[in-house]
């Protein structure tokens, strides 16, 4: 190697260093097309680095930032992080790419960029800083990212297999979850297995996400892989419970037409209400309605102009209370415990069992939501995280 290249090398070099990027990586960049021979592998690393100031860190330019990474993954490989934190050109870069490409929705090249990294070799890592408001925000680590974006591209893409185990690959490898992602690998994987007609285990997972996450499309999500079984009495079970949970009417218009299908032979007028409740939300949304919707509703002689959706909503609650308790006694206590912040509490029973309950679940008088108010209540099986066991918990609450 003649003098001048190793001369043009060191200031390279000392361009980087002294944070003059620009200059650096173009006289890298005509060095390494007439000499890549020359280069060492700190000078590959210096390269990397300065391509990635520029063109990485905080990209401006779509293209800059596909072809600076491309580079960055020619010039160094992807260092072993999984032991010992260190600064990796290649994996910052590919992270970088990867997060762009995510907020992008651009799930075909994350999977085409994720193929680049191993994910054995990133780090687990976490961090967190604490807002302005004082709430403590913790970061995931790389290794959690890389298996989120990826789970959630396959999904995307329907590639339900390969998300299927890339999923489960998740809960194995990582011990550290941020944001609930564990729930939503869980996720994935029931509604992977749904696609993929493995129903039963569908339910599995989705059972054990509702134990810590109670949202009424986990129950619907049940409901729905008990109908593709054939098990219509247990989706119906689940279906009026997700119906009686709290939630946005208009999310819940599948909801709604899987309870009109499981009503529809035993039930067929209570099945054209809920026909009539979708046909108003969407009315009132101003959404499009299908031509045999509106023959539906035309012929069973309901209003065809209203919009007033509650109205019928609050109609089929009745028969969905009926239906979820019809087996039940109602129960009756006191409210003898409210935890400071409000939001939760304890029943004790007539005969002296308590009951923990949630603060949405009381549907009486507001003025009247404080210790010692009589009630009555239903019981439903619930899980407490602290204790890692299901337990029955106080719903459907009203003073007396």
């Amino acid at each position: 190697m003649s003098e001048n290249i190793k001369k043009d090398l060191a200031q390279a070099k000392n361009n980087y260093q002294s944070k003059n990027y620009s200059d650096a990586k173009d006289l890298y960049e005509s060095l390494y097309l007439e000499h890549p021979e020359a280069f060492t592998i700190w000078d590959k690393r210096f390269y990397s680095w300065a391509l990635y100031q520029l063109y990485v860190k905080n990209p401006e330019d779509e293209t800059d930032l596909f072809e600076a990474v491309d580079l960055i993954t020619e010039l160094v490989n992807q260092e072993n992080q999984s032991k010992k934190d260190g600064a990796c050109a290649y994996t910052m870069s590919m992270m970088k790419l990867l997060d762009y490409l995510y907020k992008q929705k651009d799930y075909e090249n994350i999977l085409i960029w994720a193929d680049k990294l191993n994910p054995d070799y990133l780090s687990t890592k976490t961090s967190s800083f604490t807002t302005s408001d004082g709430r403590d925000v913790k970061l995931a680590s790389n290794k959690e990212k890389y298996y989120n974006w990826l789970s959630k591209s396959l999904q995307e893409v329907e590639d339900y297999d390969e998300c299927l185990t890339v999923s489960k690959e998740a809960l194995e490898k990582l011990s550290h979850f941020t944001n609930n992602s564990d729930v939503w690998f869980k996720w994935r994987i029931a509604r992977s297995c749904r696609e993929l007609a493995e129903y039963d285990e569908a339910i599995e997972y989705l059972k054990d996400i509702y134990k810590t996450k109670k949202d009424w499309f986990i129950k619907w999500e049940i409901a729905e892989n008990y109908f593709f079984k054939g098990e219509t009495d247990k989706s119906l079970e689940y279906a009026v419970s997700a119906a009686l949970s709290q939630g946005d009417s208009d999310k819940k218009v599948k909801l709604y037409s899987l309870l009109e299908d499981l009503l529809e032979e035993d039930n067929p007028e209570i099945a054209l209400k809920h026909a009539y409740l979708i046909y108003s939300i969407r009315l009132h949304k101003e959404w499009g309605i299908e031509e045999d919707l509106k023959e539906k509703i035309l012929d069973a002689g309901f209003d065809t102009e209203n919009t007033e959706y509650w109205k019928i909503e609050k109609e089929l609650k009745t028969f969905w209370k009926e239906f979820k308790f019809k087996n039940q006694d109602p129960n009756y206590g006191v409210i003898n415990r409210i935890f400071p912040h409000g939001k939760s509490g304890f029943i004790k029973r007539d005969d002296g069992e308590s009951y923990y309950f949630n603060r949405f679940e009381f549907k009486g008088d507001p003025n009247k939501y404080r210790e010692g108010v009589k009630v009555s209540f239903y019981l439903e099986e619930g899980y407490d995280k602290s204790k890692d066991e299901v337990k029955l918990n106080a719903i459907n609450i009203k003073d007396i």
